[in-house]
């Protein structure tokens, strides 16, 4: 409850307004090419963060993992 208020009247992007509405983040990421590595047009490793349940459904390239945890 206090993060929903602590939120109130703060914009929230399409991710967010798909999972409040019943929707998958994933299907977002997924619309969007959302994808983490060394690669062009993808996002830097550390980035991956800030993207709530990317890590299981998106491409990530392989150097963006130490051992088995995410860098």
């Amino acid at each position: 409850m206090k993060k929903s208020i602590l939120n109130l009247g703060k914009a929230l992007n399409k991710a967010d307004q798909k999972q409040i509405n019943g929707g998958d983040a994933c299907d977002y990421y997924r619309e969007n090419g959302l994808c983490f590595g060394p690669v062009p047009g993808c996002l830097h490793c550390d980035q991956i963060e800030g993207y709530p349940g990317a890590i299981g459904c998106v491409l990530i390239h392989s150097d963006c993992f130490k051992g088995t945890e995410p860098l």
